[in-house]
C-alpha cells in the first residue's frame, strides 16, 4: 500500500528448491562510482532503489548511496528529476539519470546484465515489465483501502505470482542461464510484497518455481554479499 511503499517513492506519496550452481557476476570495475540518490529506509530495503542497486552489482559497476531524509526529499530531488521521484543517479561526470529502467540501462548496457541480442532483450523486458506491474499494483493504494487490498490479494497477486512462477519453473533466469536486470526487478518485486503481505508470503511458499528462483538469485555470490551488507546497514 502507498503508505508503506517508500521503495518507489515520489513526493506526492510514496527452501526446499535446489539452488543449482552459483552464477558468477563481473567483478566491480575501477571506474569512479555513480551516486544513487534515494530516501533513507531502515536496512535500505527500498523497492525501486534496491532493484537499481542489484543491477549495478550484476553489472559489476561501482556505486555509492546518498540517502535523504523524508523531510528533505523534495529539496534533494529538485532539479534532478522532473518527475520528482527517487531513485535518480548522478554519474561520475555529473550527468543526472532518472527513472529506474533508464538507470538500469545506463549502468548495465555492455554487460551480461543487459542483453545485447534484441530477441533476448525483448524476453527480458517482458519479464521485467510483468514483475514491475506486480510492484506497482502492490504500491498503488493506501494502507487503509480495504477494497484495493482485497483485490490485490484475491486477483492481482495470484495472477502475477503464478505468471512469474511459470516463467521461472521453465528456466533459471528471465533469459535462460544468465541473470539480468529483469531478474533484479522480479526478485525485488516479489520480496517487497512478501515482506509486507501474508497472502503474498503464502503464494511464494506454495510456488516451487518462483521459490527456486528467489533462492537461486539470492545465492549468486555478488548478490549474496550485497544482501548481507544491506541487512547489516
Amino acid at each position: 500500500a502507498r503508505a508503506a511503499r517508500p521503495g518507489g517513492v515520489g513526493l506526492e506519496g510514496r527452501g526446499s528448491s535446489p539452488t543449482g550452481s552459483a552464477t558468477l557476476c563481473p567483478p566491480m570495475t575501477k571506474h569512479a562510482p555513480a551516486t544513487i540518490h534515494y530516501v533513507h529506509i531502515p536496512k535500505r530495503f527500498g523497492g525501486r532503489a534496491e532493484m537499481v542497486r542489484m543491477v549495478y552489482v550484476l553489472a559489476g559497476k561501482p556505486y555509492v548511496d546518498s540517502l535523504a531524509q523524508f523531510a528533505a526529499a523534495r529539496e534533494a530531488v529538485s532539479g534532478k528529476n522532473p518527475f520528482k521521484q527517487f531513485p535518480f543517479v548522478v554519474t561520475s561526470s555529473g550527468e543526472n539519470v532518472y527513472q529506474s529502467i533508464a538507470i538500469m540501462h545506463h549502468a548495465a548496457h555492455g554487460t551480461s546484465a543487459w542483453p545485447s541480442d534484441p530477441a533476448t532483450l525483448t524476453q527480458a523486458l517482458a519479464v521485467a515489465q510483468g514483475a514491475y506491474d506486480l510492484y506497482q499494483h502492490f504500491g498503488g493504494f493506501n494502507a487503509d483501502d480495504v477494497a484495493a487490498k482485497n483485490k490485490l490479494e484475491e486477483k492481482r497477486a495470484p495472477q502475477f505470482f503464478s505468471a512469474l512462477g511459470e516463467i521461472y519453473a521453465s528456466r533459471p533466469y528471465a533469459c535462460g542461464e544468465t541473470p539480468t536486470f529483469a531478474d533484479a526487478i522480479a526478485h525485488e518485486a516479489v520480496a517487497w510484497c512478501v515482506r509486507r503481505n501474508d497472502v503474498c508470503k503464502d503464494l511464494l511458499a506454495k510456488d516451487e518455481g518462483l521459490k527456486g528462483f528467489m533462492t537461486r538469485f539470492e545465492n549468486i555470490p555478488s548478490i549474496k554479499a550485497f544482501m548481507e551488507k544491506q541487512a547489516a546497514a
